[in-house]
C-alpha cells in the first residue's frame, strides 16, 4: 500500500511539474528524479508484494468489466498495452461502437512507453455528437486520469471512435465513457533509467 501510494504522490507532483516546466529538458530531469525518488521508497517491496498488487489489479480488472445495473456511463473501456476492450452497458438498440481492431492495438502499444510502474487509474469522458451525421462534436474529460500523457491519448483514442444507429436516429447525443488504464511494469530499473538518460540526451 506505502508503494502504491508513493507511486501516486510521485505521479502527482510529476504532473503539477509537468505543467509549470516549459523546457522539456526540465521535465525530463523532473521525470529521472522522481524515478529515483519512486525507487527509493519502494525498495522495501519484495516480489511477493508485487505480486499482491498485479493480483488485485487484476481482480478489479474483472469487477469493471462487469458493473452493476446502476452504472450510468453507455461504454467501459479496458486499455493496458497488452489488451484494449470495450463493453456496452446501455442503448444497446441505438447505438453502436464501430469495431476499428488496428485503432485498438496502435493506442495499446501507445501505452507501451508508459509501463514503468504498476499502477491502475479510472477517467471518465463526456462526448457530444452531431445529431445529424451521428460524429463526435465534442469531447470533454469529467473525471481526468491525472497523468498528463494518458490523458492526452485517451482524447486521441475518443477522436477515432465511429458509431453506428441501428434505428437511424442518433441517441443518444451525449454520454459518458469510463476508462481504466493499467500500467504494469515490464522492464527493469536499470533499462528504464538508460531510456530516460537517452531522452534527456536527445532533447
Amino acid at each position: 500500500m506505502e508503494n502504491i501510494l508513493a507511486m501516486e504522490y510521485c505521479s502527482f507532483i510529476l504532473y503539477k511539474n509537468c505543467l509549470r516546466f516549459i523546457d522539456m529538458k526540465k521535465i525530463l530531469y523532473v521525470i529521472f528524479i522522481l524515478f529515483f525518488a519512486i525507487q527509493f521508497i519502494s525498495c522495501k517491496s519484495t516480489s511477493t508484494n508485487i505480486d499482491d498488487v498485479r493480483k488485485q489489479i487484476q481482480k478489479e480488472n474483472d469487477a469493471f468489466l462487469k458493473p452493476d445495473k446502476a452504472s450510468y456511463e453507455v461504454f467501459r473501456v479496458l486499455l493496458t498495452s497488452d489488451e484494449y476492450k470495450v463493453i456496452q452497458l446501455k442503448h444497446n438498440g441505438t447505438i453502436e461502437r464501430v469495431k476499428d481492431e488496428g485503432g485498438d492495438k496502435y493506442i495499446s502499444d501507445e501505452l507501451k512507453r508508459l509501463d514503468i510502474i504498476d499502477e491502475a487509474r479510472v477517467g471518465v469522458i463526456s462526448i457530444w455528437l452531431y445529431p445529424d451525421s451521428g460524429r463526435i462534436m465534442k469531447i470533454r474529460a469529467q473525471r481526468p486520469i491525472f497523468f498528463k500523457e494518458i490523458d492526452a491519448l485517451l482524447n486521441d483514442d475518443l477522436m477515432r471512435w465511429n458509431f453506428k444507429f441501428p434505428k437511424k436516429v442518433v441517441e443518444p447525443t451525449r454520454f459518458d465513457i469510463m476508462y481504466r488504464v493499467v500500467l504494469s511494469k515490464k522492464r527493469s530499473d536499470e533499462e528504464i533509467i538508460k531510456e530516460v538518460q537517452q531522452m534527456m540526451r536527445d532533447r
